[in-house]
This record gives C-alpha cells, sequence and structure tokens, in this order.
C-alpha cells in the first residue's frame, strides 16, 4: 500500500502546473522537411527568435510554421550542411547557471549527396550569451 500511494503522490506532483520555472525546452515542430526547410539563417550557429517581426522574415515562406508566445519564450533555431548523407543526429541539452548548452553531433555515412538539417527548440526567453552551441561532423 506505501508503494501505491508514494506513486500515487509522485505522479501527482509530476503533474502539478509550475508555469514555466520548470520549463526546459521543447523541440519545435519544423513546417517542412529539412531538404525542404530553406531558412535565411547561418549555419551551425544558433540562432535565437525572440519576437514575431523576426519569426516572421525566417518563416516567410511556411505560413502555417506554429506560433510562439515570445514574451515567455526564445526559439532556438540551429541550421547546418553535411558534406556528406546523414547517419543519424545525436543531441544533448543541459542547463549550467542558467546558460543552455547545445552539442550537437551529425555522423555522417559515405553517401556523397551534401545533405541540410535543421533543429529548433523552444527554450525559456533568454538572451544570446546564454546560449553554448557545440555542432561536431563525424563519420559513423
Amino acid at each position: 500500500m506505501k508503494i501505491i500511494l508514494s506513486i500515487f503522490m509522485l505522479i501527482c506532483l509530476c503533474g502539478c502546473d509550475s508555469e514555466f520555472e520548470d520549463f526546459v525546452y521543447q523541440e519545435y515542430q519544423l513546417p517542412a522537411k529539412a531538404s525542404a526547410l530553406e531558412l535565411n539563417i547561418e549555419t551551425d550557429k544558433a540562432v535565437q527568435i525572440n519576437d514575431k517581426d523576426e519569426f516572421q522574415r525566417v518563416f516567410s515562406n511556411f505560413p502555417n510554421a506554429k506560433d510562439i508566445d515570445f514574451n515567455k519564450y526564445t526559439l532556438l533555431l540551429v541550421k547546418g550542411v553535411s558534406t556528406s548523407g546523414i547517419g543519424e543526429i545525436e543531441k544533448t541539452i543541459s542547463i549550467t547557471d542558467n546558460k543552455y548548452i547545445f552539442t550537437i553531433s551529425v555522423k555522417k555515412n559515405t553517401t556523397t549527396v551534401m545533405e541540410p538539417w535543421y533543429l529548433a527548440y523552444i527554450i525559456p526567453k533568454t538572451s544570446e550569451e546564454n546560449i553554448i552551441l557545440s555542432v561536431k561532423y563525424e563519420f559513423l
């Protein structure tokens, strides 16, 4: 009985909504596949979007892009191009001292096609100095 009660209490605590203090990040669903997506942003850099005007500029060709509440959140975009095919993309996200550390490892395969990739995350409103990005390309 104690075990069941403990599990129930844990579920209740996890289900409580404490606004966005506990919000760490959420993957943002991009409006198209990477091969069909062409965003005018720098490659292998963390690009922050903190307002609706910048969002509309970047996603101008994609009117169905999902809206974001920029009063609370920042959209973080990363664009890259692999010089060969992509087998997989590994990503880790951690927070240390209010800094977001994004580590992306693009595992290339032996195909000779250059392949674009994009990642997008919604994070609590932050500034550029709080984002650390590391992108590496390596063969499987």
